[in-house]
């Protein structure tokens, strides 16, 4: 169990690190469904070569890879609960990466999901 859930923890770290990466990707690229026919070429050309974007598709790869590792060790209701984990990554790198407001109420709700977590991963 413990390999488990050190495996788990590796998978999470480099999902939630995909996502962030994924989102300041975009950012610098702008908001697609706002843009006009003529602008959206031009944006996912810039979105394709932005350097963020293509580390978070290779770490959201990884997590995949991960994913399926444990998988093929572990039962599905064991192990995508215990994925909830990458919200505590998400969470500290939106707000060290994309200077993102973390109020107390979502960390009161990100520690319910981590106490889920505990409990599932304790069945």
């Amino acid at each position: 169990m413990l390999k488990t859930f050190v495996l788990v923890l590796v998978a999470t770290i480099l999902g939630g690190t995909g996502h962030v990466l994924l989102a300041k990707g975009m950012r610098s690229v702008g908001d697609l469904t706002e843009a006009g026919g003529d602008r959206v070429v031009a944006m996912i050309g810039r979105a394709i070569g932005s350097p963020w974007l293509l580390i978070g598709v290779a770490l959201q790869a990884a997590f995949f890879l991960m994913y399926l590792t444990l998988l093929s060790r572990a039962d599905v209701s064991l192990v995508l609960p215990m994925t909830a984990i990458d919200y505590v990554t998400v969470v500290v790198l939106a707000g060290v990466l994309l200077g993102e407001p973390v109020t107390a109420a979502r960390w009161a709700g990100i520690a319910l999901i981590v106490g889920g977590v505990f409990l599932v991963s304790r069945s």
